[in-house]
This record gives structure tokens, C-alpha cells and sequence, in this order.
């Protein structure tokens, strides 16, 4: 009696992210949209909180409003429900994918914007660093480009 030698398929690995982060370019000082090392922490832990954290993405983006013109939107997105459009900004940091859409980015001028999380007795939460800011306003929320 012979035997015979099956071989099973391995197993596939789970994914390391969103498969649109294979589509990211890495984020600079210069170009994209980057995070902070204690904000990567952060979005990773409210990541971690969804019923499929591996899906997940950023969004970022901004719109009118606020005391100086324009007020950033975060969010975080399943890659299955809002597909990235081919036309929106891919960048990658620390990584987390993070998307904007085209109009955001121009319009945001958000160029080189450094995401950041600060603790503090006044509270605490996400804060953007954006290099082309004009103005900002007080509450940090929103700005003019």
C-alpha cells in the first residue's frame, strides 16, 4: 500500500490593513497627510473597537464652515461601505491608510498636514498641524487656506 502525499493550501495570511493601502503613498514632511506616532496609537485603538478593524481607514477632509472658513472632517471609514474613489489622495503613515478626497486636498490645501493627538486638562483629542494655514482660529477646528 502506497500513501499518498496531500497537500492542503496554506493558509492565507490575514491582511496587515485596507486593501487600499496597498494604493497608499507613504505620507512626508512635504507631501500627503501624516500622523503623529501618539495619534497613530489612537486611531489604531478606535480601529480595534469596529467589528472589522483590518477594513478600516482614515478619512480625512474638509469643508465650509466654522469661524475662519474651512473645518476638517476625521472619520473612520470601512473600506467596504465608502469605497476610495480612484480620483482621492491615498497616503500612508505609521501604517494607516489615509484618504482624501481630490477637492479636500486642493481646496484643504493639505499638503503636508501632520495629524497629532494631544492630552490635556482641557481636554483632549485630534489636532491638525497644517503647514498652509493661513488662519487659524481659536478652537483649533477650523481655518482659512
Amino acid at each position: 500500500m502506497s500513501t499518498s502525499e496531500t497537500t492542503s493550501p496554506s493558509p492565507v495570511p490575514a491582511a496587515a490593513g485596507p486593501a487600499v493601502l496597498q494604493r497608499a503613498e507613504p505620507a512626508t514632511e512635504a507631501e500627503g497627510i501624516r500622523l503623529s506616532e501618539l495619534a497613530a496609537q489612537r486611531v489604531r485603538e478606535y480601529m480595534a473597537k469596529t467589528d472589522a478593524p483590518d477594513r478600516m481607514y482614515l478619512y480625512v477632509g474638509v469643508k465650509g464652515g466654522g469661524c475662519s472658513g474651512l473645518t476638517y472632517i476625521l472619520d473612520l471609514r470601512d473600506e467596504r461601505a465608502a469605497v476610495p474613489a480612484d480620483t482621492d489622495e491615498v497616503f500612508s503613515s505609521h501604517g494607516i491608510a489615509i484618504v482624501c478626497d481630490l477637492k479636500s486636498y486642493i481646496v484643504g490645501n493639505l499638503a503636508g498636514t501632520l495629524i497629532d493627538y494631544q492630552d490635556g486638562l482641557m481636554g483632549s483629542g485630534f489636532t491638525f498641524h497644517n503647514p498652509n494655514a493661513k488662519h487659524t482660529c481659536g478652537c483649533g477646528s477650523s481655518y482659512s487656506a
